[in-house]
């Protein structure tokens, strides 16, 4: 099925980013700049404290992540709602996922370490704004690379982090585009519409070819009641990712809304599809259940997500949890072997 809606023309999304008077932002108004990375001469010292210097690549990763970590010490913790710079999130000791990524590649470059921005193709966290419409953010932690081209996964929010999924290096420029997007997203749920809008037009002139954040454009734009730019942007954000989950979604909504049931109906039985033929929306959705302590619901979707990925051990891993909680020995021990089995061929 072909996504039922046509890409915008190059004109109509550069006049989405030249929007400021809707918002009191004059043309003269300088772009956000938040420090991403930025640190300060205490920053410095925390880690000449705390990371020795004549240490191995290996053992100073270890040091600083101890340190950063330890109660005693800084004593991070993760805070999925605030979007800091780096040195917010040292002194705040909280931050989302971004946020204390941020720090630790501050901190790690300080120990000499060559660190970088990681992007986990988790399912994306969303959250519904006051107008049923949704925004999105996206999972990021650090890659560490040590001697020999080897590369070191750093997740400092390690309950939110799945190892199952693919991972893709970010540059700088496109991890402030999340950060600036991120705090877009902050901005137009404390109702400060004008700052939402220099934050996403940020993010976007650093990255256009980020779905989502035009997705994120969009949900402004409409929350202004500005629906046919909104529908601009959400067209654009789906002819960069036709996959893109939270445009297809608030596209359908603006559509039903408008009185395009047509319209809307189209995108919500290709939505349906998408998610249907995707092994991890199942897990995603055998998880939910599970948590809700349906397990039979949980069982149904974990067995479709096995039944389109056969290879992933987790899959098995997590049947075999639910098969114990219905009480089921026998299938525990067999979906828990096909895990192991699974897992030693992988290692």
């Amino acid at each position: 099925m072909d996504l039922p809606i046509q890409a915008p023309s190059e004109a109509e999304t550069d006049a989405l980013l030249q929007q400021g008077a809707l918002f009191e932002v004059s043309e003269d108004t300088p772009p956000p700049d938040d420090g991403i990375l930025d640190m300060d001469q205490t920053m410095r010292s925390f880690v000449e404290e705390h990371v020795p210097s004549v240490l191995q690549p290996r053992a100073r990763l270890r040091y600083l992540i101890d340190s950063l970590l330890r109660p005693s010490q800084l004593g991070l913790e993760y805070n999925p709602g605030i979007t800091h710079n780096a040195a917010d999130t040292f002194y705040q000791r909280e931050g989302n996922c971004l946020a204390l990524t941020s720090l630790f590649i501050t901190m790690a470059r300080e120990a000499g370490l060559e660190a970088h921005y990681n992007q986990v193709a988790v399912p994306p966290s969303w959250e519904m704004l006051s107008n049923n419409s949704l925004a999105v953010y996206k999972h990021i932690n650090a890659v560490v690379v040590l001697e020999g081209g080897e590369e070191v996964v750093v997740d400092l929010s390690v309950d939110n982090y799945e190892y199952l999924y693919a991972q893709t290096r970010l540059s700088e420029s496109e991890a402030a585009a999340q950060f600036y997007s991120n705090r877009g997203i902050d901005m137009l749920n404390s109702g400060d519409h004008r700052q939402a809008y220099r934050y996403f037009r940020r993010a976007l002139q650093l990255n256009p070819k980020e779905a989502f954040i035009w997705g994120n454009l969009g949900s402004l734009f409409r929350r202004e009641g500005h629906n046919d730019m909104a529908e601009i942007a959400y067209r654009q954000a789906l002819s960069l990712d036709a996959h893109e989950p939270t445009a297809l979604s608030n596209l359908g909504r603006l559509y039903r809304g408008t009185g395009e049931k047509a319209l809307a109906k189209s995108l919500e039985e290709y939505n349906h599809q998408l998610q249907r033929r995707n092994p991890f929306w199942h897990y995603s959705r055998a998880r939910d259940a599970y948590e809700r302590g349906n397990y039979t619901e949980a069982l149904t979707a974990i067995q479709r997500a096995i039944y389109l990925q056969r290879d992933e051990y987790r899959f098995y891993e997590f049947a075999a949890v639910i098969y114990r909680r219905k009480g089921d020995r026998e299938k525990y021990e067999e979906y828990g072997l096909k895990a192991a089995r699974l897992k030693f061929s992988e290692d």
